[in-house]
């Protein structure tokens, strides 16, 4: 069976970056030893210079698999994207500025579907007219999926406390249910420890071999 097309390779492996070659045994011992001295920050050039990682960064942008990266990952407003809001944007991270989100969402909601119905009307009358509504309609989805986007963070917040609390409750009840098992144990072992001294009680009162050598003894004399 011939293959009609060939699979062509976007972008191979990356390869390993130059200075690798400058990890060596005699290096690696030679950067132990400043580390020891208490000089690891201050190798220097050379070869050493490439074995000490660079420090994390703090702000600006990085860059990582031939992508760049921005330290601070903040969503740009839609005015700066060339876009228009609909919606009142809140900088802080409040209780109440999420609840207001949930209200806006409500009422982009509430315009999507009286904008399609109002393009089902329009279609239906004149239907070269549709190009305006589809564009309010296109507007609305970017405002709807743009506002879900601002509110990723509170529903990572509340979606990793009700990880930590159902991981605190499965811990509870594990706790619990050793505790059970620790004082059914405890009280088996008091019932058969309970059960056997009776037992040793009424042994004691039994004749002894000696007791037995005795009486014959008084007999015979």
């Amino acid at each position: 069976m011939s293959v009609s097309g060939t699979n062509e390779i976007a972008a191979l492996y990356p390869p390993p970056p130059p200075y690798i070659k400058y990890f060596t045994d005699e290096n690696l011992a030679k950067l132990e030893a400043h580390r020891k001295s208490g000089d690891a920050s201050e190798v220097g050039g050379g070869e050493l210079e490439f074995l000490v990682p660079p420090p994390v960064p703090a702000e600006g942008h990085y860059r990582a698999f031939g992508s760049v990266w921005h330290v601070k990952d903040e969503l740009p407003d839609l005015s700066s994207m060339g876009m228009t809001q609909l919606y009142q944007g809140s900088a802080d991270g409040t209780a109440s500025s999420y609840q207001s989100k949930i209200q806006e969402l409500h009422k982009l909601l509430r315009s999507l579907l009286l904008n399609f119905l109002e393009l089902t009307g329009i279609l239906s009358i004149n239907p070269e007219r549709f190009a305006e509504k589809v564009e309010h309609i296109q507007t609305i989805l970017v405002n709807i999926h743009h506002l879900l986007n601002e509110y990723r963070p509170h529903q990572s917040r509340e979606s990793l406390i009700m990880l930590l609390e159902a991981q605190l409750e499965h811990k509870r009840s594990e706790i619990q249910h050793i505790e059970q098992v620790c004082n059914d144990v405890r009280a088996k072992l008091r019932r058969l420890v309970d059960g056997d001294s009776p037992r040793n009680e009424g042994s004691s009162s039994e004749p002894k071999p000696e007791d037995h050598v005795q009486k014959e003894t008084d007999t015979l004399t």
